[in-house]
């Protein structure tokens, strides 16, 4: 097995597709403009490419060449407003995310990556940056 592809950013995405599909959409039908895994996975992109303004740089490649990361990266078939996602994502629980973690942590764990932070009783010291 290559530990690289297994803990690369496919099965990260994979996993995070995984449980968006899981989530029941209580929005009603008549008045959806994107669907709950556009609005989702655009809002984790945001976050995974570290940019604010990500969604409307995606919309200008969008424009010029036709397609756009969002798309590519991660099959966002429609962009939605910064607004719907704000507003969209109040309305999700995030325990449905908590699977994402667990598999993902649980990678790191069998493949020995985290090692190095084992601290005390099987707990791991890791600092975070803001």
């Amino acid at each position: 097995m290559n530990i690289k592809k297994y803990l690369s950013f496919t099965p990260l995405i994979k996993s995070l597709a995984s449980s968006i599909n899981q989530i029941s959409d209580s929005r009603k039908s008549g008045s959806v403009d994107y669907p709950l895994y556009d609005i989702v996975m655009s809002a984790f992109a945001c976050m995974y490419m570290q940019s604010p303004s990500l969604l409307r740089f995606q919309k200008l490649l969008k424009k010029r060449s036709n397609r756009n990361n969002l798309e590519t990266l991660f099959s966002v078939r429609s962009i939605p407003k910064e607004a719907t996602i704000r507003d969209n994502l109040d309305i999700i629980s995030p325990e449905v995310f908590s699977y994402v973690f667990k598999d993902y942590f649980g990678r790191l764990q069998r493949n020995n990556f985290l090692k190095m932070y084992h601290f005390i009783n099987g707990k791991y010291l890791i600092t975070v940056n803001s």
